[in-house]
């Protein structure tokens, strides 16, 4: 079994790795040769008065990969400030997320690894692959609000998956934005241009990505122009009024749902995945869009929009998968004695 790690991660995942893997993933689901299990969100106090534990799980299987996988999230996360913001405080100032991948055919685990560079990886690839199927063929011009961690994903992905002009970036922060702008454009060799309001960055953008950990809205109804196609991966970064002014309004997944469980006198804010008024479970699936079961962008004028939400364990399985294939051919990772992790007991 091999421990691999996020640097093993950076060095061997790139971005067309990932859309191809979970383009073939979405298929499968379609043809129901693949599946979610649900969620989990385990949810109670901590010693801080300002933060909460976390404990999230989820899973799937891809028969046609052979694999099974378990992601699960350890986390300490505060609410402050209308953000959620996890707070590293494992040894070492450290987080942690797991990935267990495990074969469908003999049941041991095959590799176990960090789920931070794979989870920025899928997140922004699904998102690309939202717009392939959702932007207009000619679009050209991007804007991305937010300039962290998921906003880079998003930046190396649609850079992969189209030709482009310019992608315009938007945050408050002007020191990271001009950072993370510079960054990027060494990057993607794409010219990537701080924008010094939201709706600059949005004015005339054929293609629209916020990522972000904002609990409020960061695009307007009024700014969402003919054959724009905009994206989320937090239901409050949209003013509901995007969805409903949409022609064409495609989500992630509606067959996963959150199950949010807490113990008594802890609160949490509400199901960050909600869009009010916006019944995630009547629109379109991205896996019926890419088996074609379902019609994408019929026409240059209609504005689009897809709603990256919620995260699937299926987006692991195929990930995963590719990243454990390439390890193995490059010989990177930490081989352990397999019998560590199986038992002669029937469990």
């Amino acid at each position: 079994m091999l421990i691999l790690s996020n640097d093993d991660a950076e060095q061997l995942l790139t971005m067309p790795d990932c859309i191809a893997a979970l383009e073939e993933a979405y298929r499968e689901q379609a043809s129901e040769q693949a599946v979610n299990a649900q969620r989990s969100d385990v949810v109670t106090s901590t010693q801080r008065p300002d933060a909460v534990y976390s404990l999230k799980l989820m899973g799937a299987v891809i028969r046609g990969l052979g694999v099974g996988v378990v992601r699960l999230n350890s986390d300490i996360i505060s609410f402050a400030n209308k953000r959620q913001v996890k707070i590293p405080l494992a040894p070492g100032n450290r987080y942690t997320g797991l990935v267990l991948l495990f074969s469908v055919d003999t049941g041991e685990p095959l590799a176990i690894f960090p789920d931070g560079v794979v989870q920025r990886m899928r997140v922004g690839a699904t998102s690309a692959l939202g717009a392939k199927y959702l932007a207009r063929g000619d679009a050209r011009t991007v804007a991305v609000i937010g300039a962290g961690w998921q906003a880079g994903g998003h930046v190396m992905a649609i850079a992969a998956l189209r030709e482009l002009e310019e992608i315009r970036c938007y945050s408050p922060t002007r020191e990271k934005l001009e950072s993370f702008c510079s960054g990027m454009s060494r990057h993607t060799g794409v010219k990537v241009r701080p924008a010094a309001s939201a709706e600059e960055a949005v004015r005339g953008a054929d293609i629209v990505l916020c990522a972000t950990n904002a609990s409020q809205h960061v695009f307007l109804e009024r700014w969402f122009a003919p054959g724009m196609h905009v994206c989320t991966i937090r239901g409050p970064e949209l003013e509901p009024a995007v969805v409903k002014q949409a022609d064409l309004v495609v989500v992630h997944d509606r067959s996963v749902h959150e199950s949010a469980h807490v113990t008594r006198g802890v609160t949490v804010p509400a199901n960050r995945h909600a869009i009010p008024g916006f019944d995630m479970s009547v629109a379109p699936s991205l896996p019926e869009l890419v088996a074609g079961t379902s019609p994408g962008r019929a026409s240059a004028h209609q504005k689009t929009c897809f709603v990256n939400l919620p995260g699937t364990g299926l987006q692991f399985a195929a990930v995963g998968a590719a990243f454990y294939r390439k390890a193995r051919a490059a010989g990177l990772g930490r081989e352990l004695p397999t019998e560590w992790f199986t038992e002669d007991v029937v469990p």
